[in-house]
C-alpha cells in the first residue's frame, strides 16, 4: 500500500469512530431498555394481574415482550403474539371507518341522525333528532352510557346469553327511554351507547354488519393480519382467555374470590363500541396510521378524527395531572409541557388493553393484560403504562 492509499484509509477509519461509539452507545441504551420494560413487566404480575405483554417501537428499535400467564389452569405462559379483545381502544376503528365512509360522501358526520334511522327507534332516544354522527363519535351526544343503567345490568344479560353472539341493539336496549345526560353539543359524556348507535347506524347504511367493510377498508390495507371483529369473524388466532374476579359484590353473577374465564362471554359481543380483538403489533399499527401519514388514511380523513379544529375539550383517563386533555373521534390528544400525545385505552371484564402514540421520536407503546374490570388490576396496569410512557416524555410529574 502506497503513502497515498494509507492516509486515505486512517482519513475513512477516522470519520467511521464517531459513527460507530454513537452505534455502540445507541445499542447499549436499546439493550438497557430492553432489560429495563422486561422487568418492568416481570414486576408487574400478581395475584390480581395473571399475564401481560408490552410492545415499545421506535424509529431506533422495537421491544416486544411478556410476563406471567395466558391460560391460568393449564398455567401457559403468556406470548407476545397472543390475540386479545381490545375494549374501547378499537372505538378508533369504529370512528375510522365512518370517517372514511363521510369522505366518500357514503355518510355525512354533520347531519342528523333522523336521516338513517326510522322514526320508532329515534322516539325512544330523547334529543335524537338534534344528534349527528359526529356527536356519537366525540361523545357529546349526551346519550345515556348503557353500562349506568342499574347495577351492571348490561353484563349480567350478557353473562346470561354467554352463548349468544350480541350486536349493537343489545346494548343500545338498555338506553331506550331513558333520560339524556344534556342536549347534543352541551357537554361532553363518555358513553359507549353513542358508538352502538353508530353501528346500528353503520349498519343500516351498509346493509350488512360493519365487519366486512373494516376488514376490506381498513384491516387488510393496514396489513393487520392478527386482527378480526370479535363475535362475527373467525380467525386462525385463538382469542386468549381473560380473567375477571369477582372480589367484592356478593350479588354479581360471578362468584366471589374465584377467577373466571371470560373468553366465552366477552368473544361473542360484536358491538362497535368495542369492535376489535387484535394483537399488540396491529394495535400499534392501526393508531399509528391514523395519525402519521400513509397511504390508507388520507389526510382529510385524519383531519375529521384528530384536527385542531375538530377536537374538544375533555375529561377521562389523562395520563398526566397537568395535562390539556381532548377528544377527537375514537382518540384523545394529551397535550403536556408542548409535546402531544395520542391513546385510547380499553377495558372489558378479564382484559385491559392501552395503546399510546407520540409522534415525536415515532414511538408506540402498546400493552394488554388479561384481568379487566377490577380495581387492583387497574390502577397497576394503568401505573405500569404510565412509567413506559414518561420513560420518554420524562415529565414525571405523577398520573
Amino acid at each position: 500500500m502506497n503513502e497515498k492509499s494509507l492516509l486515505k484509509l486512517i482519513f475513512i477509519v477516522s470519520m467511521l469512530i464517531p459513527d460507530l461509539a454513537v452505534a455502540n452507545e445507541q445499542l447499549n441504551q436499546s439493550v438497557n431498555y430492553r432489560d429495563q420494560y422486561q422487568l418492568m413487566l416481570d414486576n408487574l404480575i400478581s395475584k390480581h394481574i395473571p399475564g401481560a405483554v408490552l410492545l415499545v417501537e421506535t424509529k431506533h428499535g422495537k421491544f416486544i415482550g411478556s410476563a406471567g400467564f395466558k391460560d391460568l389452569e393449564k398455567k401457559q405462559p403468556m406470548s407476545t403474539d397472543v390475540v386479545m379483545p381490545n375494549g374501547s381502544a378499537g372505538k378508533k376503528l369504529t370512528a375510522l371507518l365512518i370517517a372514511l365512509l363521510a369522505d366518500e360522501g357514503i355518510v355525512d358526520l354533520d347531519a342528523p341522525i333522523s336521516k338513517y334511522l326510522d322514526k320508532e327507534l329515534l322516539s325512544q332516544i330523547q334529543y335524537s333528532y338534534k344528534m349527528t354522527l359526529r356527536h356519537l363519535l366525540n361523545h357529546t351526544s349526551g346519550i345515556i352510557e348503557y353500562n349506568d343503567i342499574d347495577e351492571y345490568a348490561f353484563f349480567k344479560a350478557q353473562y346470561d346469553q354467554r352463548d349468544k353472539v350480541t350486536t349493537d341493539m343489545f346494548p343500545l336496549g338498555f338506553a331506550f327511554n331513558q333520560p339524556a345526560d344534556f342536549e347534543p353539543g352541551k357537554g361532553h359524556s363518555y358513553s359507549n351507547t353513542g358508538y352502538a348507535l353508530a353501528g346500528v347506524i353503520l349498519e343500516r347504511v351498509l346493509k350488512e354488519h360493519p365487519s366486512k367493510a373494516i376488514r376490506n377498508r381498513i384491516l387488510e390495507p393496514l396489513k393487520m393480519t392478527s386482527s378480526y371483529s370479535k363475535g362475527v369473524e373467525k380467525h386462525q388466532a385463538e382469542l386468549a382467555s381473560g380473567f375477571f374476579i369477582n372480589d367484592e359484590d356478593p350479588f354479581f353473577p360471578t362468584p366471589l374470590n374465584v377467577w373466571i374465564d371470560t373468553k366465552d362471554i366477552i368473544g361473542t359481543t360484536a358491538t362497535s363500541d368495542a369492535p376489535l380483538a387484535s394483537d399488540v403489533n396491529d394495535m400499534a399499527r392501526l393508531l399509528r396510521a391514523i395519525v402519521r401519514k400513509n397511504n390508507v388514511v388520507s389526510e382529510s380523513v385524519r383531519t375529521q378524527m384528530i384536527g385542531e379544529e375538530h377536537l374538544i375539550e375533555s375529561w377521562g383517563p389523562r395520563f398526566y395531572r397537568a395535562s390539556d386533555l381532548y377528544y377527537g373521534l375514537g382518540i384523545w390528544v394529551e397535550e403536556i409541557n408542548g409535546r402531544k400525545f395520542y391513546h385510547h385505552g380499553g377495558t372489558e371484564f378479564g382484559y385491559f388493553t392501552q395503546n399510546i402514540y407520540i409522534p415525536e421520536g415515532d414511538v408506540s407503546i402498546t400493552a394488554f393484560a388479561n384481568c379487566g374490570v377490577n380495581d387492583k388490576c387497574e390502577e397497576a396496569f394503568q401505573n405500569f403504562t404510565f412509567e413506559v410512557l414518561d420513560s420518554f416524555l420524562k415529565v414525571n410529574t405523577g398520573i
